[in-house]
């Protein structure tokens, strides 16, 4: 599951995206020392998450970031299907 960005403060919140992973096409967001994945979709912004959700500020973060970089992610989630290099969003 490489890294699609570290968009915030140095690996505390990082965006993973898997090779093989199921549709829709979402992202997986790790945050700090915390080992859920959660999960939000890059078209509808809407989280894809068992059990807690993440704290409000940063899950504002996480959409709004999304949602400028949707257009690449989604680029991004066909190369990944494709068995192509992911590249660094953002």
């Amino acid at each position: 599951m490489p890294p699609v960005s570290h968009p915030f403060k140095r690996g505390a919140l990082v965006i993973l995206m898997y090779y093989n992973d199921h549709a829709p096409p979402h992202v997986h967001v790790k945050y700090s020392a915390d080992v859920r994945s959660y999960r939000i979709e890059i078209r509808s912004r809407a989280w894809m998450r068992p059990g807690k959700p993440l704290p409000s500020a940063l899950r504002s973060l996480v959409e709004v970031w999304v949602a400028a970089h949707e257009d690449e992610l989604l680029e991004q989630w066909k190369n990944a299907r494709a068995g192509q290099p992911i590249q660094i969003v953002g």
